[in-house]
């Protein structure tokens, strides 16, 4: 028999892990990353498209006793796992990893924890199991898949990754063995992809990774039901993931398996501190930093040039028409440019619709220029957030700044937690913010996860009420 490929190396892997065979700081990680994810997903639940979302959704797939967040109701396991995932991602401001392209607790945690609620519930520890195993599956496929590589082909690499992520989650919480976590895999690896043209004016990019999450929540259950999926599916020659998506094949499918249980590429996962595409952040930080400086505020401007890789140059460089769309501000870096250099801040009110119609805002846009710059590809994949911006003042000055990409920043628990209670702070009630916080960094065995889902089931505010007074 020959040796086994990747696909069957990570699944030998997931089958076999326990809560004890976890490092504590790698389920501390998890926890977090749970923290920040709920936060995404409770300030988006109401907002208009989400809205929109759940009366579509609904609407075909009513009834069922998995929790809708935000709503104080219940639908289906994989409604819920669509429609959660799609607030998690439903305004820009969850995590990202930087090499595997990815929004994880968008994928992971709705899917695990509908699972977790439709089989009757599970303890905390295992939750916590199902969840480290997916945060560590969809940016290991990311990275083995080149990570923004399947991006410039049009595709959203997180609706690639993210089926994975979801059935490596919800599997552990069926607990499958090694077979059941090949066959997951397979059936949710044959439902990825989708298109990132939905990023200009469409609602639907918001619920991509939702669409990953229910794909994954589906293939688990359905190899618990003894339902046989694609074998080896991610390194299949033809038809498989990565010679599929890629259409060629990938520089190093190993890292789909190599260094499980040591090398946990999890760690890289950070969490957003601007509202806007992660490709953005390293100009935004840069613009905001120059605010600092006298004579460089945005009527001073005369001019602004951006340089970018060929990758962002691909996704973000775009004409934004007016008026615009939420969605479609958020993806554009002459908008986030903008306000970055107008408020000092690309956050909540920056992308709200009352945003939008300020004239300030147009008005400076009209004087950057984003282009392609070659000398950053030559840093290599791994530096492609690199920005150089060249700034003209209309006295005669001139300044370059580089940001840096966004995961040279460190990940903070203190970063995490203010970023929670700030985004909830007008939206949910301080009792319910506390307890919380407190579950879910403090829950063990002895906590069945249902609590969490109780306490994400209270209707919750639309943070844009707020936001409108602040962007005028």
């Amino acid at each position: 028999m020959s040796d086994p490929g990747p696909t069957r190396r990570l699944c030998n892997y997931l089958a076999s892990v326990d809560y004890e065979d976890l490092p504590t700081h790698i389920v501390e990680r998890s926890r977090y990353l749970l923290l920040d994810g709920v936060a995404c997903g409770l300030v988006a639940a109401q907002l208009p498209w989400s809205q929109r979302a759940v009366a579509g959704t609904l609407a075909v797939d009513g009834a069922g006793d998995a929790t809708l967040w935000g709503w104080e109701r219940q639908t289906t396991a994989l409604s819920a796992a669509l429609l959660n995932g799609t607030f998690v991602q439903g305004f820009e401001l969850d995590d990202f990893h930087p090499h595997g392209a990815l929004h994880s607790s968008s994928v992971v945690v709705p899917a695990a924890l509908a699972a977790a609620e439709t089989m009757g519930g599970l303890d905390f520890e295992r939750f916590l199991t199902a969840l480290v195993l997916g945060y560590e599956t969809g940016p290991r496929v990311g990275i083995a898949l080149g990570g923004a590589r399947v991006t410039v082909r049009g595709w959203h690499s997180g609706a690639v990754f993210g089926p994975l992520a979801a059935a490596a989650a919800a599997a552990k919480v069926y607990d499958l063995d090694s077979d059941g976590f090949e066959s997951a895999l397979g059936n949710a690896a044959t439902r990825a992809g989708a298109l990132m043209a939905a990023q200009y004016k469409s609602m639907v990019k918001r619920m991509h990774h939702g669409m990953a999450s229910s794909a994954g929540l589906h293939g688990a259950a359905l190899a618990k039901a003894g339902f046989i999926g694609i074998e080896d599916v991610i390194e299949q020659p033809y038809g498989g993931l990565a010679s599929t998506m890629l259409g060629e094949e990938p520089d190093d499918i190993g890292r789909v398996s190599r260094g499980l249980g040591e090398e946990w590429t999890m760690l890289d996962i950070g969490i957003k501190r601007h509202a806007c595409l992660i490709m953005l952040h390293s100009a935004v930080d840069a613009l905001i930093s120059l605010r600092e400086r006298p004579g460089y505020a945005a009527a001073d401007i005369a001019s602004l040039k951006i340089g970018v890789s060929e990758s962002v140059f691909k996704r973000t460089s775009w004409k934004l028409e007016r008026p615009g769309t939420s969605l479609g501000s958020q993806m554009n870096l002459h908008f986030a440019a903008a306000v970055a250099l107008i408020d000092g801040a690309a956050y909540v009110e920056q992308f709200a619709p009352a945003s939008l119609a300020r004239q300030g805002v147009w008005d400076l846009m009209d004087r950057i220029e984003v282009y392609h710059s070659a000398a950053i590809d030559e840093l290599g994949r791994d530096r492609r957030f690199v920005t150089h911006i060249d700034i003209a003042t209309v006295a005669g000055d001139s300044i370059r700044l580089v940001g840096q990409p966004p995961q040279d920043r460190p990940f903070s628990a203190d970063d995490v937690t203010g970023k929670y209670r700030g985004l909830l702070a007008n939206i949910v009630a301080p009792d319910r913010i506390d307890a919380i916080e407190k579950l879910i960094l403090g829950a063990d065995a002895q906590t069945d996860v249902r609590e969490l889902a109780d306490l994400l089931a209270g209707v919750v505010l639309s943070p844009f009420a707020s936001a409108a007074g602040a962007a005028e």
